[in-house]
């Protein structure tokens, strides 16, 4: 994004010409170059066009967003807003124009709506831009110039950059904010510079063919205006664009119009919507990327008091969390900033020499303690508001509606993101809950559900994080045409992916499990009877393996989202059998990388016939998992596992365990097949090892009688086994092998061999990581 300017220069009557005008009608044409969200830009227009008076003004940006204009009259439209332009045929196709209170754009707006003065936008419409890449002319706009390329690069790269280190800057942004940001410039002071970038324009290569295109397009919007008769025109556009456009009177229309000849036309719509001061920090969009806009807030609404005003809200949010931060540590914070602001030679102290003052008066050095208030100081909380007059969709209405009902007003207005917890047996939550589902179903991702241990409070609750973002206006624009309402919206996208050529099973459960939680029961049917014709033809052990966790998911909350669970554990009778029948044979002939996925997949099965309570489905599964665990063709990983479900569930004792534990890990056994059944078995948990003694000292004597050299070709095997393990598992075990026996060993002896032990325990630490 070039940085932008501010100049005034003029187009004066033809009976008058000097070096510095041009002429073209009898109108008097006034170009303000400014920088997008330039406080010290718009503090010098907002002077200039009271000074002025114009009878119209032309502002550069699309125009084919001129029609949301006089919606910037309600007091209901309160920036940070944006302009977003849409392609209704093509959603990718989106532009987003935001405009904040210290933008020169919306400055220049409202004084032309309270002074009744016609507003137009100049810049090349969206409906082109859209269309760009399809451009056939985009190639052929460069004229080559041998000359050019002899220039500096350093000037044709980065011309504004060039001239920041040339003034001892290595950041632009700090370069420009304290030239022409802080300070509070006379409208003069720009002459030298809009002469500068005329010359770097001359010698720069940095125009490319999208830039020509506009300024021809903008020089073209100039002419209809005076065309108008209008007398006394005002042109706010980035001082980048200004040498150009002062060329509208030299470069013929027809030269201009053979440019944009030929350019492909898409469709558009235009609207406001919400945006935020965080929002406005990211590169994207027109003229975005600002870093500081809360400190820019502050020095357009009064530069002279910026500084006090910052330090002044510094210290009452320290106070606000138990921190020192006196009314004399303000004081003197200011004056150090001054002080330093004076040691550069700035006029006023900028973002820096503020942070660097509250950095060593209210944190005593240490950057760490300001961190944290730096986003509402620096970047600002802020967030827009729209006016209810603004014509939206059916389902923007309802999805307003619905969160009002689920009482989640607040959250959706939050600057940060916010944790929230349900209790699905309350109805209010039980709405959010399904909201927030349908939402995710519609790629609106408000809400992210948090689960896990830590997390899990019972079957009755969901813990989210939800964070609104404007851009889900986009998002919620192309679920409008799926339906009127969210809920209606969410049940045709899902019936849109049910329908998708050669869709898996696992795939349709899934669509299946988020119809259920969000509670849309108009598609459940069709979908239990597409499911049940899928599985009819599923011959992929794995692929019903997959599906059958997603299906046991809704009995998670049992009736509390009062799904048709009936109809679910019908559903999974028809996959376990046909399921457990293949299950074995697919655990044989595979590698590792096979291996591990399985048992993913097998342990998330496990607990989804636990959920089912079905006798008769548990009895499939077992004997299952005890083909699989006596077939010596199974992967040792997995016959390691099914061992252990075995023994957890009771189906078989210590005694035929140990056996096959001695069996796997015997010197007649492949030391690598081994270490992998050891790691199914002990998979998620050492507390077997700890509290059956007969179990650990099979393991130690394996580990003892390997060679050292093989020792460390298996220890990653191992190592990844044992790092799963909790801490006080690991920190367990090594007091095990310190003491040389475990609690109770079978095979513990009366007199330890110390020496040995401290020998050992460096491979042991190996094994046991933290």
């Amino acid at each position: 994004m070039p940085v932008r300017l501010f100049r005034q220069a003029f187009f004066v009557f033809p009976f008058f010409r000097n070096s510095n005008s041009d002429l073209y009608f009898a109108s008097m044409i006034n170009f303000f170059g400014i920088r997008h969200h330039g406080p010290g830009s718009a503090r010098t227009l907002q002077k200039a066009l009271e000074r002025l008076r114009p009878d119209c003004i032309v502002i550069e940006s699309p125009q084919d967003a001129e029609s949301v204009i006089p919606i910037c009259q309600d007091e209901d439209l309160v920036p940070p807003v944006s302009i977003l332009i849409y392609n209704p045929d093509n959603l990718k196709q989106a532009a987003y124009l935001p405009f904040t209170i210290f933008s020169p754009e919306w400055i220049t707006i409202q004084y032309g709506l309270k002074n009744n003065v016609p507003i137009h936008f100049m810049d090349l419409p969206m409906y082109f831009q859209f269309g760009w890449d399809d451009n056939p002319l985009a190639g052929n706009l460069f004229q080559s110039d041998a000359e050019k390329d002899k220039v500096n690069s350093a000037i044709s790269a980065d011309p504004m950059g060039y001239m920041a280190r040339l003034a001892g800057y290595q950041d632009t942004e700090r370069w420009w904010e304290v030239t022409f940001e802080n300070p509070d410039n006379p409208e003069d002071v720009f002459e030298t510079l809009d002469e500068m970038v005329t010359a770097m324009r001359d010698i720069s290569k940095k125009d490319g063919p999208e830039t020509l295109l506009r300024e021809a397009f903008m020089r073209k919007t100039i002419r209809k205006v005076q065309k108008e008769g209008f007398q006394n025109i005002a042109v706010i556009c980035g001082a980048w664009h200004v040498p150009a456009l002062k060329k509208v009177g030299s470069i013929p229309a027809t030269k201009d119009n053979s440019l944009l000849k030929g350019l492909k036309k898409e469709k558009t719509a235009a609207t406001w919507i919400t945006w935020s001061y965080e929002r406005l920090t990211f590169d994207s969009g027109y003229g975005a990327g600002v870093k500081s806009p809360a400190w820019y807030e502050m020095i357009f609404q009064d530069h002279t008091e910026a500084l006090t005003n910052w330090m002044a809200r510094a210290a009452r949010l320290l106070r606000a969390e138990d921190l020192e931060a006196s009314t004399a540590s303000v004081v003197e914070s200011v004056r150090l900033a001054a002080t330093l602001a004076s040691l550069r030679g700035l006029a006023i102290p900028g973002i820096v020499e503020m942070k660097e003052a509250a950095q060593t008066v209210f944190a005593q050095g240490n950057a760490g303690t300001l961190e944290w208030i730096e986003k509402e100081l620096v970047i600002g909380n802020k967030f827009g508001k729209i006016p209810d007059s603004i014509p939206v969709l059916p389902l923007q209405k309802d999805l307003d509606k619905t969160i009002k009902s689920a009482r989640l007003t607040k959250e959706r207005n939050a600057t940060e993101p916010v944790e929230k917890s349900l209790d699905l047996r309350k109805d209010t939550n039980l709405m959010a809950s399904h909201l927030l589902h349908r939402l995710n179903i519609l790629s609106i991702p408000w809400g992210k559900l948090m689960d896990g241990p830590e997390r899990a409070t019972g079957s009755f609750g969901e813990h989210w994080l939800l964070d609104w973002q404007p851009d889900f206006a986009l998002s919620i624009i192309e679920a409008g045409m799926l339906g009127n309402t969210v809920p209606e919206a969410a049940m045709q996208k899902l019936a849109n992916g049910a329908q998708e050529k050669d869709i898996t099973l696992p795939v349709l459960t899934d669509i299946l499990v988020k119809a259920l939680v969000a509670d849309l029961t108009g598609i459940i049917p069709p979908l239990l009877e597409k499911v049940r014709s899928v599985v009819a033809l599923t011959e992929d052990a794995l692929h019903l393996l997959e599906a059958l966790p997603h299906l046991a998911q809704t009995f998670r909350y049992g009736n509390v989202r009062k799904t048709d669970q009936d109809a679910v554990r019908g559903m999974a009778a028809e996959m376990v059998p046909r399921m457990t029948i293949g299950l074995p044979a697919v655990c044989t002939g595979i590698d590792e990388d096979v291996a591990a996925e399985i048992l993913k997949r097998l342990l998330q099965a496990n607990h989804a016939i636990g959920l089912l309570q079905e006798n008769s489905l548990e009895n499939y599964w077992w004997n299952a998992m005890e083909q699989i665990s006596k077939n010596p063709h199974t992967h040792p990983l997995l016959m390691g596992l099914t061992t252990r479900l075995l023994f957890d569930k009771g189906i078989q004792g210590l005694e035929p365990t140990s056996r096959q534990m001695y069996l796997h890990l015997s010197s007649v056994q492949e030391a690598r097949d081994g270490a992998y059944w050891l790691a199914g078995f002990l998979h998620g948990s050492g507390l077997l090892l700890i509290h059956q003694p007969e179990l650990w000292t099979i393991v130690d004597e394996w580990v003892s009688q390997l060679e050292p050299d093989r020792f460390e070709d298996l220890l990653p095997i191992l190592r990844r086994t044992f790092s799963t393990f909790s801490a006080a598992e690991r920190s367990k075990m090594l007091e095990l092998v310190r003491k040389g026996k475990a609690a109770t060993s079978v095979k513990s002896t009366s007199n330890s061999n110390d020496t040995a032990i401290e020998a050992v325990l460096p491979l042991i630490r190996k094994l046991l990581p933290g």
